[in-house]
């Protein structure tokens, strides 16, 4: 690959990282199933888009959302769309065969993002490790959001332990039948009937559904390949990410197929809203907040 990426491998899994496009990973690939990431440099920025509209510029990978979601003026700071995060280069402090340490200094929040990617030495699995620093003496509210968009195929499922449906936005929803909640994976169809929201279509279905995932059981998420049975999958703390956002996009919604697992803070997208509603998160003055994810690949074979 060009210097743009910053490659972690072992025998069972590589990484790529790309510091100077929001620290976003474009590939997690194993060698018994390959791709598991959906990530199209193509769909990026080109003639008459705007590199600031998160929409029009977003080539999919691994990236985070920080402090919001959605552009907004909250606070008296004006909140770029999807946070600054994803469109930012970052500083590479340290890097090896099978450890990246990232950081940025933030502009539109008082804050520090530091982030460190690190290879299980022997097995096809990694841990993400972020670290929130406030460095003013007043508090403030923030999201903060895991963004992995996977590649997908007809017939893989979304994994959940569980928990509450409920739909983001009635404009945008193609599936459900209404605003819920249901129980995962079933929910109430357009038609009616009852749909498994954990089954993927063929991207001929040209349909789309954006939902959070609320009072889940455990924290992890993750897609089962349905040609292999191989497994993706995402364990993060629950106490620091009570919701699962999931954004499903099956050629439904400018001819993406991929399915974004979106463990968050925070509920709903608004920030204000979730401020109001008591259940946005808040780092506190001078406050440090550090805790760890981690990603792997269970081949089929070694089940």
């Amino acid at each position: 690959m060009s210097k743009e990426f910053v490659t972690l491998e072992n025998d069972r899994i590589v990484v790529e990282v790309m510091p100077g496009r929001g620290a976003k990973i474009a590939s997690i690939r194993t060698p018994a199933d390959g791709e598991w990431l959906y990530f199209d440099p193509a769909r990026g920025l080109g003639t008459g888009k705007n590199p600031e509209v998160y929409d029009d510029v977003w080539v999919g990978g691994f990236e985070e959302l920080f402090p919001n979601d959605a552009k907004t003026t909250f606070a008296g700071r004006s909140l770029r769309d999807h946070g600054e995060l994803w469109n930012s280069p970052w500083e590479v402090v340290f890097s090896s065969r099978n450890l990246v340490s990232l950081q940025l200094r933030c502009t539109t929040v008082p804050a520090v993002v530091r982030k460190s990617i690190s290879l299980d030495p022997s097995a096809a699995r990694f841990t993400m490790a972020y670290r929130l620093e406030n460095l003013d003496d007043k508090p403030f509210a923030y999201l903060f959001k895991l963004h992995p968009a996977v590649r997908l195929e007809p017939g893989d499922r979304i994994l959940m332990p569980g928990g509450r449906i409920t739909q983001v936005d009635k404009s945008f929803s193609a599936i459900l039948g209404g605003p819920g909640p249901y129980d995962w994976p079933h929910v109430r169809g357009r038609d009616g009937r009852p749909c498994d929201l954990s089954l993927v279509p063929d991207p001929s279905s040209m349909t789309q559904e954006f939902v959070y995932v609320s009072d889940l059981p455990s924290g992890w998420c993750g897609l089962r390949r349905g040609s292999t049975g191989s497994e993706f999958r995402l364990e993060y703390p629950l106490h620091v990410f009570p919701y699962c956002w999931l954004f499903l996009t099956y050629g439904g919604w400018r001819d993406y197929y991929t399915a974004v697992l979106e463990p968050c803070t925070n509920h709903p997208k608004d920030l204000a809203t979730a401020v109001e509603s008591g259940t946005s998160a808040i780092l506190s003055p001078g406050e440090l907040k550090e805790f760890s994810i981690a990603v792997t690949v269970e081949s089929a074979r070694s089940r």
